[in-house]
């Protein structure tokens, strides 16, 4: 319900009671008295769901259809491609007998790139201030650029910075801004310093599910961390980060040229030396002497900072990763393993670990089921089950059709056989 409707919905509750009279109801409501009546009836009959817009989540009554958009934005890509929405709405309607609003139409030509709007007053963003210790937010960000040279494949670079200090805290060069590569400036930054209290970055896909539901694998390692994420919605907002590109655009880029380095590798080496020289020429003093920084202590980073899967345990204690079986060990209960959920944490290197709760299992690798062994028709013919002793022909089991069925069995195995 929305607020107007729970305003509402309070004051109808005084009327049901006795204590506002419809024509109060009204007047403070804004209604008129049919509209109160009314309300009261949908109360009294649906409950509190009664008095909720009936037209909330459906379509509009004044929306255009989906054919009849097509068609203009066809006749303005054909006629009218270098006009402004004013225009096209009056030629529309007086050439083509099309009527639409020239607010609907502005917004179609915006939408499908057909009419660029005016440029509005550039906004000015006020400086944001540090905060107060150092350790209590981290901006991070990734930094795609020609590291290596004009001619050498563009490389992506991860950037920590400091809020209060302006200290760099991890820089990881890496082919793309992936995943891996902020894990990896995060293990630095954590081994160096400790966890800090906030993580402040972009709206990327690393950090934010496009659909808006369920979280990402570095949401749940700072979960997991105990590290609160801001996400920022301006370039402006994180500005730290930002200005220490810029610098590193300049500086870095020289040093690796001067150096000779062209790969990845080289660059991550001297990057750890690099960081040393920045952080005496542009660090600044914290306004206090505070270390918010909190120890590691009881984190397993092989486990938080790897991607988690979640799988559930079959009857005898499988479970499928990657199209591959395995089979957990160690478990006591195993009748009631069934069902059960497990996680599987893939670590940056590649090893795979899987959990039951805060214990970890050993799982071996299932081989392959071995195949059926093909008998020949006389093989069937002459095979025995064990333990059971040759009867002679005149025995019951031989008579009554016993051959016939045996005979029915043959001709069935050798038409799958073909």
């Amino acid at each position: 319900m929305s607020k107007k409707e729970l305003d509402r919905y309070a004051v109808l509750q005084q009327v049901q009671s006795k204590k506002l009279t419809q024509v109060e109801a009204a007047r403070l409501l804004e209604l008129s008295e049919r509209q109160v009546r009314n309300l009261l009836v949908n109360l009294r009959q649906g409950g509190p769901q009664g008095i909720i817009s009936k037209h909330r989540g459906k379509q509009g009554n004044h929306r255009k259809p989906a054919e009849f958009k097509q068609s203009v934005l066809a006749l303005v890509r054909e006629k009218y491609e270098d006009c402004g929405p004013t225009f096209v709405q009056e030629k529309l309607e007086e050439w083509h007998n099309l009527k639409l609003s020239e607010e609907t139409l502005r917004l179609w030509m915006i939408e499908h790139h057909l009419w660029v709007p005016r440029s509005k007053k550039k906004k000015i963003y006020l400086p944001r201030k540090r905060r107060p210790c150092f350790g209590e937010l981290i901006q991070a960000d990734g930094s795609p650029e020609h590291w290596f040279g004009d001619d050498e494949p563009e490389a992506n670079a991860t950037v920590f910075i400091d809020d209060a200090t302006s200290i760099l805290t991890a820089v990881v060069f890496s082919a793309t801004e992936t995943l891996d590569g902020y894990f990896t400036a995060l293990r630095e930054h954590l081994g160096k310093y400790g966890r800090p209290r906030a993580f402040y970055t972009d709206h990327s896909s690393i950090f934010e599910t496009s659909k808006g539901n369920g979280i990402t694998q570095m949401q749940r390692a700072l979960q997991e961390l105990d590290i609160e994420l801001i996400l920022a919605n301006s370039p402006q907002a994180k500005g730290r980060v930002e200005r220490a590109h810029r610098t590193l655009q300049d500086r870095l880029i020289k040093e690796l040229r001067l150096r000779g380095i062209k790969t990845i590798e080289e660059a991550n080496v001297y990057a750890k030396e690099f960081v040393l020289e920045y952080n005496k020429k542009f660090s600044k003093k914290p306004m206090k002497d505070f270390d918010a920084h909190r120890p590691l202590d009881g984190y397993d980073l092989d486990r938080v900072l790897s991607h988690r899967e979640v799988r559930t345990l079959l009857s005898d204690c499988t479970f499928q990763f990657n199209n591959k079986f395995f089979i957990a060990q160690g478990i006591s209960e195993v009748r009631r393993a069934k069902g059960r959920k497990i996680e599987v944490r893939v670590t940056q290197n590649g090893a795979m670990r899987v959990f039951m709760g805060d214990k970890e299992l050993q799982v071996t690798l299932l081989e392959e089921m071995p195949s059926p062994v093909i008998l020949s028709r006389k093989e069937v013919l002459s095979w025995k089950p064990r333990g059971c002793q040759h009867q002679p022909d005149s025995h019951p089991w031989k008579r009554y059709g016993y051959q016939d069925v045996l005979r029915k069995e043959i001709k069935k195995y050798e038409r799958n056989m073909v």
